[in-house]
């Protein structure tokens, strides 16, 4: 089976290319059992806000189990869930993903309920709320 790198590499293997779609295709309700959710898991949810940025990714930002994550779907299919640590600023709540953040970026909720995307010099975008 091709690896992603080789279909980039080698788009004139249409055969491989395909194969390999049929292994990343999955239907929403296998990838909700993949990550284990369930119904009463999502009912557990105190939801913070939600937003949708730049590349029409949705950002879900919750509380549940005295812990704080920010749930990524983006518009491929792709998700992610990341537990994040809180630290309140003069500007709002700075929430850094625990498991770090090579580039130093971090996200800034303020106190109107915007989520700012933030480096170490500026915040340089802000999230559409939903």
């Amino acid at each position: 089976m091709s690896s992603v790198a080789e279909v980039i590499q080698y788009p004139d293997r249409p055969t491989e290319n395909r194969e390999l779609l049929k292994v990343i295709k999955m239907s929403v309700v296998d990838k909700r059992k993949r990550l284990g959710w369930q119904d009463k898991d999502l009912e557990a949810r105190g939801i913070i806000g939600r937003w949708i940025d730049g590349t029409s990714n949705r950002l879900t930002l919750y509380r549940q189990d005295d812990k704080i994550y920010l749930e990524t779907w983006s518009s491929d299919g792709c998700h992610s869930l990341d537990v994040m640590i809180c630290t309140q600023t003069e500007q709002g709540l700075k929430l850094e993903d625990k498991g770090g953040n090579i580039f130093g970026e971090y996200f800034l909720l303020t106190d109107d309920n915007s989520l700012h995307f933030c480096n170490a010099s500026e915040c340089y975008y802000t999230a559409k709320a939903v």
